[in-house]
């Protein structure tokens, strides 16, 4: 099988597991692995791919959610799949850092930090999706983001484990694994 067939089926792979565990876990609040396995794609498949997975796996996920479809919000829709493929890119930059990580204090450190702060950008940029399309002021924009916030902690702090737990042991097994990863994010 060539290349790029192989970088598609493995693509669909990502997303079709994107999708799955985030309506596996879509009834227990602020805890998920949809960023995680977006960032596991940009590690294991290159940035490229990682902000063309995000992108298509967070818009399924959204667009068909059977508790809301993030259609009837475009600009929620909008600013969840953007902050995806984000996660995604930034998950192919990691790359050398995650494939190569050690368990030592400062990558605890570094890791945590990364999956709380993509996290963050994620949640913020959600949010903001409602009140910036609505026209909402300064005080509304905070007033927003304030009244998230204890969701928003969960959130984080429920994907800080993730990261520390799962996501460079993850990548480091199906990397050795996989053949195809070796060569697809290079």
């Amino acid at each position: 099988m060539n290349t790029r067939i192989r970088k598609i089926t493995y693509s669909a792979i990502f997303i079709a597991l994107i999708v799955g565990i985030g309506y596996a876990l879509a009834f227990i609040p602020n805890v998920e692995l949809v960023t995680a396995l977006i960032f596991l794609s940009g590690v294991l498949m290159g940035w490229k791919a990682g902000l063309i997975i995000g992108g298509i796996g967070e818009f399924l996920f959204s667009a068909l959610n059977p508790l809301g479809s993030g259609l009837i919000f475009p600009p929620m829709l909008i600013a969840q799949v953007l902050a995806m493929i984000a996660v995604g890119g930034i998950g192919g930059l990691c790359r050398n850092f995650i494939l190569n990580w050690q368990p030592r204090a400062v990558n605890y450190v570094i890791i945590g930090l990364l999956g709380g702060l993509l996290t963050l950008f994620y949640d913020v940029s959600v949010s903001l999706a409602f009140p910036l399309s609505a026209g909402f002021n300064w005080q509304g924009l905070v007033t927003t983001l304030v009244a998230g916030l204890a969701f928003s902690v969960i959130h984080i702090l429920a994907n800080l484990a993730v990261f520390l737990f799962l996501v460079p042991v993850t990548a480091q097994r199906v990397f050795r694994a996989t053949p195809f990863f070796r060569e697809a994010g290079r």
